[in-house]
């Protein structure tokens, strides 16, 4: 089959077998404005004595849409089915540990030279861009493609475990965040090839469903 994707703006998809792509940007994600910060009375924490234990690292598949019957004409387009959010996400530390005097920033940027990662801030909440599912799938073959199709989104999921030295003395807590930029999971139903872990929850999610979308195309 001779499926392409060609996205709006920034983001591409470059198959629409099964493909898993992150973006250049982080177009996935918003921040918000209730971010945790210490007491301006609370006791500053040593940044040079983060222990991590452990940092664990996974995929999520945070939105997704329906299996959508599609028909794309040969050397035509048609636009893919567009992903809805399932599973709320935002960025997050131990409260108790702001309220010992971590500083969510400080805290952050540890995990950051830990993992090698850049991550999203505390108080980062996931939200689709305005552009997802606004890409096309374009047909370069001579013959007519027909297949059903699911669009996803998903992140690299971090959540760590540390300790900190504060004025106070030990202080332990949990982050929550993950990966700028979000993972783009294009699949067609039926395939028979290996999938990507993303890839294959979607498949399992969305293909499994008796009844597909009907196409508006």
């Amino acid at each position: 089959m001779a499926v392409a994707c060609v996205a709006a703006l920034l983001t591409a998809c470059t198959a629409c077998t099964a493909q898993e792509q992150p973006p250049p940007h982080a177009a996935g994600t918003r921040t918000s404005s209730s971010s945790p910060s210490p007491s301006h009375t609370a006791p500053r924490c040593d940044g040079d004595s983060y222990v991590w234990r452990p940092v664990v690292q996974r995929r999520l598949l945070v939105a997704i849409s329906d299996a959508k019957e599609i028909r794309i004409p040969a050397h035509g387009s048609a636009s893919p089915p567009e992903p809805r959010l399932i599973r709320p996400l935002t960025a997050e530390i131990s409260p108790t540990a702001v309220e010992a005097g971590v500083d969510p920033a400080d805290a952050l940027a540890a995990l950051e030279d830990q993992s090698q990662e850049s991550l999203e801030p505390i108080g980062t909440r996931f939200v689709l861009d305005d552009d997802a599912g606004t890409g096309k799938m374009i047909n370069e073959s001579d013959t007519t493609e027909r297949g059903r199709f699911v669009e996803a989104e998903g992140v690299r999921l971090v959540t760590a475990r540390f300790s900190v030295t504060c004025a106070g003395g030990t202080v332990r807590g949990t982050i929550t965040t993950w990966g700028k930029g979000p993972i783009g999971v294009s699949v067609r139903c039926g395939i028979k090839e290996h999938l990507p872990e993303l890839s294959r929850e979607a498949e399992r999610r969305a293909c499994a469903a008796q009844l597909a979308v009907p196409s508006a195309e």
